[in-house]
């Protein structure tokens, strides 16, 4: 009767750690998931000091100073990601005005634009298109804050 006892106990022993641990990896995994969501994404510089977001394998940090804007493109791990063949585009949104920006790759993984007439506004909604090489179409959406002061120039 005792072996069976110490064996009871045992199993009941194993099925509190297995429960525990189970209850751990749970609540763990809400913050594995918020570390990859554009809302994390957005509390946070890129290494370039630009706004960050993520759509499908990869991340894109979005540097705008006026008159120029860039973009690096890495995978979630943040290693750098070809925009060699790529084709994108910014669209800068600032109440009812509007401006299409063409981006052309640069350096490894950098998509480059100019225009004179981008600003610098608190609140101007900005998309991205890009298609990279062999791939559909994919849009990233960014808001911009007060870039002059929170990121705008640091490199």
């Amino acid at each position: 009767m005792n072996i069976q006892k110490t064996i009871a106990n045992t199993f009941t022993s194993a099925m509190r750690w297995i429960a525990c641990l189970g209850l751990l990896s749970a609540l763990g995994l809400p913050t594995a998931a918020l570390a990859h969501s554009n809302e994390y994404l957005a509390t946070i510089k890129g290494d370039h000091g630009g706004l960050l977001r993520m759509v499908e394998m990869y991340h894109f940090e979005l540097v705008v100073k006026e008159g120029e804007v860039q973009v690096w493109a890495t995978d979630h791990g943040d290693v750098p990601q070809s925009t060699q063949g790529a084709n994108a585009s910014l669209r800068f949104i600032a109440g009812t005005q509007t401006l299409t920006v063409k981006l052309n790759p640069a350096g490894t993984n950098e998509l480059v634009g100019k225009d004179s007439r981008i600003r610098l506004a608190a609140g101007t909604k900005i998309v991205l298109t890009v298609t990279m090489k062999g791939q559909k179409p994919l849009q990233v959406r960014y808001l911009l804050g007060d870039l002059k002061s929170d990121h705008a120039g640091k490199h």
